[in-house]
């Protein structure tokens, strides 16, 4: 029985706070994938960037939450089966790590767009942007198999136990924590330096590429803020793993800490799309005048019909004349 009420907390953040993240997101990235499929963003190796961030996102949200939304009125199978234990855990990692990656791919393609050199330029394009995702793809599901083979069910919990929840926190603050954020920063800053130096040189960069940075700017800022969270709360459970004394009270209110900082991670699947639209302004434009010509398009075959309805009536009444 919980001594406190951050159980029920947690509970109503899963039943209602989740149910708009998986809605917001579902939604928001449904739209991404239409805007970055179309001829204005589809030869940019950004927006294939920018489309299969949205695509993974769709798969992680879904994988992640439907179990959670599941284990409100049931039993979490999680804790029942190991293979699903393993399974689960291992693919909701890779996909999240696939969502930072892309973001890391985007921010080094924006820094090569900007270089004078034309073999340096060359390797921005969208076969090479395609290349780059199925690659880190691979290379994160080689790099995380450990967590399948080393995972266990123990009194109830599905996870990471004794020198391996060490060594894990150490993976995850290494891989999630340093390694995406430094990236995005150091290539961020090289390629505000590199259009500044253009601009130096009377060379304007596109609006559109302008734009897209912007873009990216903020979708690295909400990496940076969601993941430094999570991996120093697993640095400190590592850290006090070992203290078997821990009050009830205690381990609820890290549990409940632990929850916020998944929660916050979450937003780096569900945030891109609001992001884009309150950020780009070719972007949101685009998006209206799409959502403008879907609803005239609707209409008028909507009033297409109507008239082949009433055409026999008409004729009868001529008739009858």
């Amino acid at each position: 029985m919980s001594v406190t009420n951050l159980v029920s907390v947690q509970q109503d953040m899963i039943r209602y706070g989740m149910t708009i993240y998986y809605g917001l997101g579902i939604v928001g990235n449904f739209f991404n994938c239409i805007m970055f499929t179309r001829p204005t963003y589809r030869h940019t190796p950004s927006s294939i960037y920018f489309l299969f961030l949205s695509i993974f996102a769709v798969i992680y949200l879904t994988w992640a939450m439907i179990p959670l939304f599941h284990s409100l009125n049931n039993i979490d199978p999680q804790i029942q089966f190991l293979f699903y234990c393993k399974i689960r855990l291992y693919f909701g990692h890779i996909l999240g790590q696939c969502i930072r990656f892309v973001v890391v791919f985007a921010c080094i393609d924006r820094y090569i767009v900007t270089q004078t050199n034309v073999h340096i330029r060359s390797l921005s394009s969208v076969s090479m942007a395609l290349k780059n995702v199925f690659f880190a793809f691979l290379v994160l599901c080689i790099i995380a198999i450990h967590m399948p083979i080393l995972m266990d069910i123990r009194n109830g919990i599905c996870g990471m136990f004794g020198l391996y929840k060490l060594i894990y926190a150490i993976y995850q603050i290494s891989l999630v924590g340093i390694l995406p954020p430094t990236l995005m920063i150091v290539f961020s800053i090289l390629t505000m330096r590199s259009l500044q130096q253009r601009h130096g040189r009377r060379i304007r960069a596109r609006q559109r590429d302008r734009y897209l940075m912007r873009m990216l700017t903020a979708e690295v800022l909400v990496n940076i803020f969601t993941s430094i969270p999570y991996s120093v709360n697993l640095v400190y459970g590592a850290i006090t793993y070992y203290i078997t004394d821990k009050s009830v009270v205690q381990q609820e209110i890290e549990a409940f800490i632990s929850f916020v900082t998944q929660f916050l991670g979450y937003l780096i699947s569900v945030a891109p799309f609001y992001l884009f639209i309150s950020i780009s302004k070719p972007f949101r434009n685009e998006f209206i005048n799409l959502m403008f010509k879907c609803i005239h398009q609707r209409t008028r075959r909507h009033l297409r019909v109507v008239p082949t309805i009433e055409q026999p009536q008409q004729q009868q009444h001529t008739m009858t004349h």
